[in-house]
């Protein structure tokens, strides 16, 4: 337990997500049709900062590009600061509260991974080094910020990169077809094909780790198999991590510790052997 989350591991699940959402500094990333859309940033202590540009880790709430709570990845920022990273939790659109459909939320992540590139040097970070992370839908905007070449925001400069350097995805929306998820959800079924990452697999994408329950009522499971599957067949980087008898979203916190710790644990252990981290001297660390 790090000192200054004492309180707040005393607090019930998704309280204590919130409050640590307090301990992040607010900065408005993308402003758009009226909304305004914040990053939540978490920037290492000094005693845990490397002495170079640090890597960043930019997460995007689960959804199915309807609902979700920005705190949802607060406790992972925190720990991915004390681990020498820059750790931001961005918002993003979404149709309950914004009116919108998955493109917008597409366009929100790839601002969001331009924004951290133009913002580089204020923020320390190198932008050579960032992370993109999410949950189902939210696992779906960062990868496809990585994989398609189009759902940009209009007026964006398309020669700043929107695609993240290395991918970490739980229970993630892969398969946008009517066998998968949210083909009714997009504006179109040509929409929901441009959209589908099953069909974007291509040699050169950024390593991957996948987090996938087999009991995933919501997302497919086999999904995440083929998806690991193909991206191989390409020669990319790509690791499946399987959990037999897990459903959606067992990796939270509040539905699992002992399976939250676990994947927090596997998530450190790629980010050391990508080069985004340095290996901990002091062991395992206990988690927030």
């Amino acid at each position: 337990m790090l000192p200054h989350e004492e309180n707040f591991s005393k607090l019930p699940p998704i309280d204590r997500n919130r409050e640590l959402l307090k301990s992040a500094r607010e900065e408005i990333y993308k402003s758009v049709g009226g909304v305004t859309l914040p990053a939540y940033i978490w920037e290492p202590e000094a005693d845990k900062a490397p002495p170079y540009p640090k890597s960043a880790i930019a997460f995007f709430f689960s959804s199915g590009w309807d609902n979700g709570q920005v705190s949802q990845f607060a406790p992972h920022c925190v720990y991915f600061a004390a681990r020498g990273m820059v750790a931001i939790a961005f918002d993003y659109r979404v149709s309950a509260r914004h009116g919108t459909s998955p493109v917008e939320a597409m366009a929100d992540a790839r601002s969001a991974v331009r924004w951290l590139r133009l913002n580089a040097v204020e923020l320390g970070i190198n932008p050579g080094k960032i992370v993109g992370a999410g949950g189902s839908g939210g696992a779906h905007i960062a990868a496809a910020a990585a994989m398609l070449k189009e759902f940009d925001e209009p007026g964006e400069d398309p020669m700043i990169s929107c695609a993240p350097n290395s991918m970490i995805l739980f229970n993630p929306v892969l398969d946008t077809s009517k066998k998968g998820f949210g083909f009714d959800r997009f504006p179109n079924p040509d929409i929901a094909k441009r959209a589908n990452l099953l069909n974007a697999i291509a040699p050169g994408l950024p390593p991957s780790v996948i987090f996938h329950g087999t009991s995933d009522r919501v997302v497919p499971f086999d999904t995440s198999f083929e998806f690991a599957r193909k991206m191989k067949k390409k020669k990319n980087a790509c690791e499946l991590v399987v959990y037999e008898g897990q459903g959606h979203g067992f990796f939270n916190f509040n539905v699992s510790f002992d399976l939250y710790q676990g994947t927090l644990n596997v998530m450190d252990d790629f980010l050391v052997t990508q080069g985004f981290i340095e290996p901990n001297p002091e062991g395992a660390m206990e988690v927030p």
